[in-house]
């Protein structure tokens, strides 16, 4: 499963560098995000940085995934049935989406913190968290995807599906994130660090659960 996981991930990685206007596109609206923002707002700060941060991250997550499935037609996903483990293709959108939101993330956070002051104190808290929480939307809206292929619509199908079952993992991570904008220590942040995996983990025990039936609906 390995090597099929590692040519996936390959396959992926080829089709988004040959098809660039993509990902310069949700770069693009990262980018344009947070320069709104700072027009807005100007020098923002607090819980207002945090919450701002993390609504433009997960926006641009969704517009980053939401190609994950959408851009296999029924013909090429009948083709990936016949050579491949259901698992194997989950794992490999999984860490391919986890890579692409991290990077989304730590490229939101130099933008932002050029455009306004940084306010993180316990920035390795804050890294924490941001590691958990991209791998953790990354599950999340690449089970998402999956489901929402096979819908007429699915670019509507995706926003109207992925928003409600995000909230258990926003809560903990912006909790997280908000206490590590002052000095805290680790029984400050262990309850929150410990539901925001326990929410990553119960994310990708369902998607490889269910996934298999999705996979041959």
């Amino acid at each position: 499963m390995f090597d099929e996981v590692r040519a996936l991930l390959r396959k992926d990685f080829i089709l988004d560098f040959r098809q660039k206007f993509g990902l310069g596109g949700i770069f693009l609206y990262v980018f344009s995000s947070f320069f709104i923002v700072f027009l807005s707002f100007g020098q923002v700060g607090g819980q207002a940085w945090v919450t701002l941060y993390w609504i433009v991250v997960l926006f641009g997550s969704v517009n980053a995934v939401l190609k994950s499935f959408a851009q296999e037609d029924d013909r090429r996903r009948i083709y990936y049935f016949t050579l491949t483990d259901p698992i194997a293709v989950m794992f490999s959108k999984l860490i391919y989406n986890t890579a692409l939101i991290f990077v989304i993330a730590l490229l939101s956070l130099v933008l932002f913190s050029l455009l306004t002051e940084y306010p993180v104190q316990e920035s390795g808290f804050f890294f924490l968290a941001l590691v958990l929480g991209a791998f953790g939307i990354a599950a999340n809206f690449t089970f998402v995807s999956a489901i929402a292929n096979h819908t007429s619509n699915k670019s509507t199908m995706m926003m109207i599906l992925s928003l409600p079952v995000i909230i258990p993992l926003l809560l903990p991570l912006i909790r997280l994130s908000i206490k590590s904008l002052a000095p805290a220590t680790w029984a400050m942040v262990q309850s929150d660090l410990t539901m925001l995996l326990s929410v990553d983990l119960l994310i990708v025990g369902i998607s490889v659960l269910l996934f298999p039936f999705l996979w041959k609906g």
